[in-house]
């Protein structure tokens, strides 16, 4: 039978090696927002018009009372062999990337949201401006709602990425997709990307596990770890092979 426990398991973030030095020295993962005002060292793998987008996505934060982009969360998917990932296949550097998991248990955590696909698939146009704030599904209000602003949308896309602030909505997603191998077609590398979004920053303490694809990387995160001072506070890196493509 299968498992309906969708709190059961881990949800991973990538980053670039070079970004692990940064990460460790302040035992956090931060926001996009929260590295540009730190002026953090950050060597980004995200493309610029999607990151655009993201930015005109403002999902509002029950914790502050006010609307805030998704680049005020630090992201992560549920799903491994993500087409993002296949990106960085294909541009011949997965090899540096690493994979940090944590446990989906941190989704009770307030101010916590979740997504049935990419954040920014909002039906915005890449060529206009509008913005769209998003209200999550909560237990109050079981749809998520969004409104337009001047007006819109203008996108072409179809299809639109829905948000969560409730753990009892995880049946809502897709997870046949999620947890597949393939993600061909626009919509199902949409579901794919279901995202879980943390308000600004992740302590280290919630790091599970590490993963990356060579035992030469092993030994370079470790390495840095160790001299960082962290080697006993969070999780020796591990060769996963079956994680990267």
């Amino acid at each position: 039978m299968p498992n309906t426990n969708h709190l059961v398991g881990r949800i991973y973030h990538m980053v670039h090696f070079d970004n692990l030095m940064s990460i460790f020295r302040r035992q956090a993962l931060l926001s996009k927002e929260r590295i540009i005002q730190e002026k953090a060292h950050y060597n980004s793998i995200a493309y610029d018009t999607v990151q655009n987008l993201r930015d005109r996505v403002l999902v509002f934060d029950s914790t502050k009372g006010l609307f805030r982009s998704i680049h005020n969360y630090v992201p992560f998917y549920f799903a491994l062999l993500t087409p993002m990932l296949y990106v960085q296949y294909q541009k011949r550097i997965q090899n540096q990337i690493v994979i940090l998991e944590v446990e989906r248990i941190i989704l009770k955590e307030l101010g916590i949201l979740f997504t049935d696909g990419n954040a920014s698939n909002q039906q915005l146009s890449i060529n206009s401006q509008e913005i769209v704030r998003i209200m999550p599904a909560t237990s109050k209000h079981d749809a998520c709602r969004r409104r337009y602003y001047p007006n819109g949308p203008h996108g072409s896309n179809p299809n639109c990425t829905n948000f969560y602030g409730d753990p009892i909505f995880l049946d809502r997603l897709n997870w046949d997709i999620i947890n597949g191998k393939y993600f061909t077609g626009s919509e199902r590398t949409r579901i794919k990307h279901a995202e879980v979004l943390v308000p600004d920053s992740v302590s280290i303490k919630w790091i599970s596990g590490i993963a990356v694809s060579s035992q030469a990387m092993i030994i370079a995160v470790n390495d840095l770890s160790a001299r960082c001072g962290l080697s006993s506070r969070i999780p020796l890196a591990t060769y996963k092979p079956e994680m990267f493509f």
